[in-house]
């Protein structure tokens, strides 16, 4: 279950020839940074997306969208550190949703998470704790989160080459144990929503394995760094 009614996804793939240093720069550098920002909880990385969105999604837990207008956070967006900086032209086909969490459902964190995207989350009453119901019930799936686009959230003050906007504002996310198991839960979860006509025109799922996950009250543990090993 998430820790809060607010979470910030950013969708991105890297090139390829600099993903050992993505990692580790992700890890040691830009997360504890950003869970630094007061009202920042939880952050996690997932990776080795199979499917049409990007192959690296990452979440945030906040206590509010109003953590992200605030002014720790708008600095950290503003004055990038040089190894922050040097990063940013190999980020690929990025995206970044403020999210209203519609619903959030079960516990842990899993290990394996699929993700689609759609235009409205909008659901007959009770509709969502449903689909919650039947998924936790009926498949092997830890959690479940529908998500709302917050229109609160401004965009980043900058470009990324090669990076996309995106029309489709909701998510729904599963979480599982395994990732071979997520496609036993795409086909209950599918035709649960396709019965009651909901999350209508959503992306094909695609899967991922969680790489990386940070609370707030383990970062002074991190081992930080300046820029790349050796």
């Amino acid at each position: 279950m998430l820790k809060s009614q607010a979470l910030l996804s950013l969708w991105n793939g890297f090139d390829p020839d600099r993903l050992d240093e993505y990692d580790l720069w992700h890890t040691r550098e830009h997360v504890p940074e950003r869970l630094a920002v007061p009202g920042m909880l939880r952050a996690r990385r997932l990776h080795r997306g199979e499917g049409p969105l990007p192959s690296f999604l990452t979440l945030y837990e906040l206590d509010s969208s109003a953590v992200l207008a605030s002014d720790p956070y708008r600095r950290l967006l503003e004055n990038p550190t040089t190894w922050s900086r040097g990063m940013r032209p190999s980020f690929q086909g990025f995206f970044r949703v403020g999210h209203r969490v519609v619903l959030s459902r079960g516990g842990g964190a899993g290990g394996a998470l699929m993700a689609t995207t759609f235009d409205d989350p909008g659901a007959p009453d009770g509709g969502w704790e449903e689909i919650a119901a039947i998924v936790l019930r009926e498949t092997r799936a830890t959690a479940i989160h529908a998500l709302a686009k917050d229109a609160r959230v401004a965009p980043v003050p900058f470009a990324v080459p090669g990076g996309a906007g995106h029309a489709d504002g909701a998510a729904l996310m599963v979480e599982c144990y395994d990732r071979a198991r997520l496609g036993g839960i795409a086909e209950v979860l599918d035709a649960a929503l396709d019965s009651r006509r909901m999350a209508l025109g959503r992306a094909a799922w695609t899967r991922y394995e969680l790489a990386y996950l940070l609370d707030r009250d383990e970062l002074a543990e991190v081992a930080t760094l300046g820029g790349p090993l050796g």
